[in-house]
């Protein structure tokens, strides 16, 4: 009989293997052997030949056949608790216990209160009963089948079918609950049997090392993600793509240097200090749809001094003609290509800049390959490319664009009319047929190009949508 618990693949190390398990068994039958010497003189009284036995000492079969049954019931108890226990991960239990719900919270905090006395002594106390108990049964079945093969064959029917193989199928697939309502009645077996199971636990707990449950290394830990997607009962047992991809994702960013998401440096949009923000520059910034724009060295476009955050031009009239160095840059970040993406998201987290350029020597005026933005991670992360209104490509690192194009110049100054007037009109002699017809409820605000469109917005004759 062997009793055996394999860690599944990126488990740190293996637990209870089954060569351990019965090598124990074996040393404890050996020992075992001396306690049936001592019984065998026993026997001796009850009598194998009738005529030594006296009378009043002669007992019922029955009452050896009751015996005989209690002994197996006992055996298949400490066999079914020994996998019911031993199953049991200690790392499992804790989960259980601190987010289970009901009856399951109640048996995984019993079960692990009691393997924290020792998962070597549990067991330990466990198979020296099984196998007193097993080793007890043929002497029994000695005297109430007269001895022989049919005591032999008697016992091992017993044993291997009542307890063994149905105790541990049972306890299989009920082991929690098995063992937490038998945790009293092995605790107080433990007890009895501390002289013996207790120095032989210390000796498995310094030659073996004490049990820490499952732990899981990363691969192992996606692997076990990947399967909550195809495992479970109910769809809200089981994790979907993305739950299952941004998990993934988050494991691995550690791992990931910021180059390997960077934007290359020939796919950046950058300007030199001393470009003239006019009306053609303006809308070119506005079809490139950036937030933010490195700015480098008049001269020298491998050093970066800064960047445009272009949210400051909304109030810029392009007519003024200034240029890139009269306005306030935003400070540019360095870091190495080897920086890691969870540093990255650390240092965004700060606020203190969404966008870092990476370069091979940060600290010079020189060695520029990339940039990364908090977009970029975030895309890492949910495995996915984020595509807003103004983006012009679905994927910079690749150059694919999008199939809807992106803005490609200001919008031209425009009236307001009446906000209470129509709520449904036509626009420059349109229908509903066609592109002009515009329908809005009676509080929105229409656009007409009427430039004699009366405005209702104070002193100012007009607005200005950018």
């Amino acid at each position: 009989m062997s009793f055996g618990h394999s860690a599944p693949s990126g488990h740190t190390k293996q637990i209870y293997s089954r060569p351990s398990i019965c090598l124990l068994k074996t040393v404890l039958f050996v020992f075992a052997q001396a306690s049936h010497a001592l019984v065998i003189p026993l026997t001796q009284y009850f009598g194998v030949e009738n005529d030594d036995v006296p009378a009043e000492a002669e007992l019922s079969i029955w009452l050896y056949l009751a015996i005989a049954a209690v002994l197996v019931l006992a055996g298949g108890a400490f066999a079914g608790l020994t996998i019911a226990l031993m199953g049991q991960d200690g790392v499992y239990l804790q989960v259980i216990a601190t987010s289970g719900e009901g009856t399951q919270q109640r048996h995984a905090k019993s079960v692990h209160n009691l393997l924290q006395r020792g998962k070597h002594w549990v067991l330990v106390t466990l198979l020296l009963s099984n196998v007193i108990v097993n080793e007890t049964l043929p002497i029994v079945l000695d005297r109430s089948l007269g001895g022989g093969w049919p005591a032999v064959l008697g016992s091992t029917v017993l044993i291997v079918i009542f307890g063994e193989v149905i105790p541990q199928s049972v306890c299989v697939r009920y082991g929690l609950s098995i063992g937490a309502f038998m945790a009293p009645c092995v605790l107080a077996l433990m007890w009895v049997l501390a002289p013996i199971a207790w120095p032989i636990a210390k000796l498995l707990d310094i030659l073996l090392g004490k049990d820490h449950g499952t732990v899981y290394k990363k691969s192992g830990l996606k692997t076990l993600v990947r399967l909550h997607k195809t495992l479970g009962s109910s769809p809200t047992e089981r994790l979907n793509q993305d739950e299952v991809t941004i998990i993934s994702a988050v494991l691995d960013l550690k791992e990931k240097a910021v180059g390997d998401i960077m934007t290359p440096i020939d796919n950046v949009f950058t300007m030199s200090e001393d470009t003239i923000l006019n009306e053609e520059k303006m809308n070119t910034i506005l079809s490139a749809g950036y937030s933010r724009i490195p700015i480098y060295k008049q001269g020298n476009p491998n050093h970066f001094i800064g960047m445009l955050l272009v949210k400051i031009l909304i109030t810029y009239d392009p007519e003024d003609c200034k240029r890139v160095s009269e306005f306030a840059l935003a400070s540019l970040p360095a870091t190495r290509p080897e920086t890691s993406c969870l540093d990255i998201v650390n240092f965004f987290q700060e606020g203190k800049s969404h966008m870092v350029l990476v370069s091979e020597n940060p600290a010079e005026n020189y060695g520029a390959i990339g940039v990364v933005t908090l977009e970029d991670v975030i895309e890492e992360l949910i495995g996915e490319e984020i595509i807003d209104e103004s983006d012009v490509y679905i994927d910079v690192h690749k150059a694919i664009k999008r199939l809807a194009p992106a803005p490609k110049a200001r919008t031209q100054k425009r009236h307001v009319i009446n906000t209470g007037e129509v709520a449904t009109q036509t626009v420059q002699g349109g229908s509903p047929d066609n592109k002009g017809y515009l329908s809005r409820n009676q509080n929105d605000t229409l656009i007409n190009e009427n430039p004699t469109a009366p405005s209702h917005t104070g002193n100012n004759p007009e607005i200005s949508l950018i």
